[in-house]
């Protein structure tokens, strides 16, 4: 019995050690290197659960110097879709709008929709829009890196709101360009599932949580960040049909 005891001991203490959502103090530091602009260091091996919540806990954090959570992204360039908070940052600038291109670590351009929530948590208007992200928050590889790190979500320009009745017909083509280049082409708009399905199922997991879609939130559906980051001095704009341009020059 003793040595079976032994032998349980020794491979336990062979045994990696469990992930664990990472503590307050150790997502404070993560946030500063963001706010900073530097690379934080990657946190440990996360499972999903510990994944999501170290982003409640950085979200809770950064909602401070970036503003008020008002909806949510979806990373939705494959599937399942990954989720990310929204903050104030990253709905306040209109096409057209001026940004330092350093704005991150590790800028990044992901081009998608954004949706205003109506009553009922249907869609009322839609606008092209440029996700600014910094990668510098998902700075290890896999889906649970980009999670935890809020799927990198640093600014954003949002083109004009237009309504919108069936959100199926968002599913369209779009065209990604910088400087009059094409960065890329986007049929579907770069999503792995159309537009509707993916507000559908996000409505069904918010529900599921106790926190149903509201009028006035917003739902940022995203395709793959773009593989280049911008330069100053370049302009870069999204066109998608029915919706119209949004544009963001860089300096």
């Amino acid at each position: 019995m003793r040595r079976a005891a032994l032998v349980a001991i020794a491979l336990l203490a062979a045994a990696p050690a469990r992930a664990a959502c990472p503590d307050t103090a150790t997502v404070a530091r993560f946030a500063q290197a963001l706010l900073e602009r530097r690379v934080p260091t990657p946190f440990p091996d996360l499972t999903a659960a510990d994944a999501r919540c170290a982003q409640a806990r950085l979200v809770s954090i950064l909602a401070q110097p970036w503003g008020d959570v008002g909806g949510v992204a979806l990373a939705a360039e494959a599937t399942p879709p990954l989720q990310g908070a929204l903050f104030f940052a990253n709905l306040r600038a209109d096409s057209g709008a001026v940004i330092e291109a350093g704005y991150g670590a590790r800028p990044a351009i992901a081009p998608g929709v954004l949706l205003r929530i109506g009553e009922g948590g249907r869609a009322e208007a839609a606008s092209p829009y440029l996700a600014l992200l910094d990668l510098a928050a998902t700075p290890a590889p896999g889906t649970e890196a980009r999670i935890a790190g809020n799927l990198g979500l640093r600014l954003g320009v949002t083109g004009t709101a237009v309504p919108v009745g069936d959100v199926a017909t968002l599913a369209t083509d779009a065209v990604l360009q910088a400087d009059g280049s094409v960065v890329a082409s986007l049929a579907g708009l770069g999503l792995a599932a159309p537009p509707d399905a993916l507000l559908a199922a996000l409505a069904r997991d918010l529900a599921a949580e106790g926190r149903p879609l509201r009028a006035g939130e917003h739902v940022a559906l995203l395709a793959a960040p773009a593989p280049i980051a911008p330069r100053p001095g370049e302009s870069w704009r999204l066109a998608v049909p029915g919706l119209g341009v949004v544009r963001v020059d860089f300096r």
